[in-house]
């Protein structure tokens, strides 16, 4: 009998599969263990006959009533409320420790990345450290991090990085040509970039003016007409969505306003690197490293959901 607890506790099953012991022995039914798990009753019932068969033993007698534990099944599902109880405690350490951690963190990045990656997700991270500030900082200037400007910098575009800071890598940001729905039922969509020629232009100024998709834009189309000039991402975005004309706006963006057609896909030259950067000498402070993680994960998965759904 010690052997087999042994090779229940110490084996080859996991969590994922100890859940499904303990949810039939709790429910007497593959159905209600089912309803209980959100899954279905074929998937419990595939998942028990491949522990058993991976276990080599049987841990339910399938009856007319239900589902029987055996004693090994018993031992299975004990196994299972002790992992269940050890998680839920671990659980509930984790967030007793975020809620005492306690700081202010500054922020910055570009008001196009704070629209889009920073704020959607304030919620959640304050929900998880709600007293840790952070102080977000828009600006399309680039603030000295390794001379204390600013914390942590959520920044597009290569280069090498100053000494002092510590740089993580998060996916791409991809560029490409929009223009409005209303735009594109009195003028029609430019298709290929060689079309761009023959629309109007929105154009970017000030430090904007400085990003490569707009030199890629206006290499394009170097006689278009220019309608309208804006400094700023969320103003050229309303002027798009106006119908002013065609110009260029990260994906993450564009995709994400029902106004607006994406024109061709996005060429591979206006791809642009994404950096979590922070400065050395804070990085290991816990609430800095919260905000950090937090923000490496999001961006992920803001970035994956975004990149399925094009």
């Amino acid at each position: 009998m010690h052997s087999d607890a042994a090779k229940i506790q110490y084996g080859s099953m996991q969590w994922n599969d100890l859940r499904y012991v303990l949810a039939v022995v709790r429910t007497g039914s593959a159905l209600r263990a089912a309803d209980s798990l959100g899954v279905n009753q074929a998937t419990v019932l595939r998942r028990l006959d491949a522990i058993e068969a991976a276990m080599g033993m049987q841990l339910f007698e399938r009856r007319q009533s239900g589902l029987r534990p055996t004693e090994a099944g018993r031992l299975a599902a004990d196994t299972a409320e002790r992992m269940e109880l050890e998680a839920k405690a671990f659980e509930n350490e984790l967030a007793a420790r975020r809620r005492a951690l306690a700081g202010t963190v500054r922020l910055t990045t570009s008001e196009g990345l704070a629209d889009r990656l920073v704020a959607p997700g304030m919620r959640a991270f304050h929900a998880l450290y709600p007293r840790v500030l952070v102080e977000l900082i828009t600006a399309n200037e680039r603030l000295d991090i390794a001379r204390g400007e600013a914390d942590v910098a959520l920044r597009a575009g290569s280069g090498p990085q100053p000494f002092g800071v510590v740089a993580r890598r998060l996916p791409d940001i991809d560029w490409t040509v929009y223009c409005s729905r209303s735009y594109a039922a009195e003028r029609g969509v430019p298709e290929s970039r060689e079309a761009i020629r023959e629309h109007d232009i929105v154009g970017l100024d000030g430090d904007m003016a400085q990003l490569r998709a707009w030199h890629w834009l206006a290499a394009l189309a170097p006689d278009a007409v220019v309608r309208f000039r804006s400094n700023s991402l969320v103003n050229l975005v309303s002027n798009l969505k106006a119908g002013l004309g065609v110009s260029v706006l990260p994906t993450l963006t564009g995709d994400a306003e029902p106004e607006l057609v994406r024109c061709f896909a996005p060429p591979l030259e206006l791809r642009a690197e994404l950096w979590l950067i922070v400065r050395e000498e804070i990085r290991a402070l816990p609430h800095v490293r919260a905000l950090t993680d937090f923000l490496a994960s999001y961006v992920r998965e803001i970035m994956s959901s975004t990149a399925q759904a094009s």
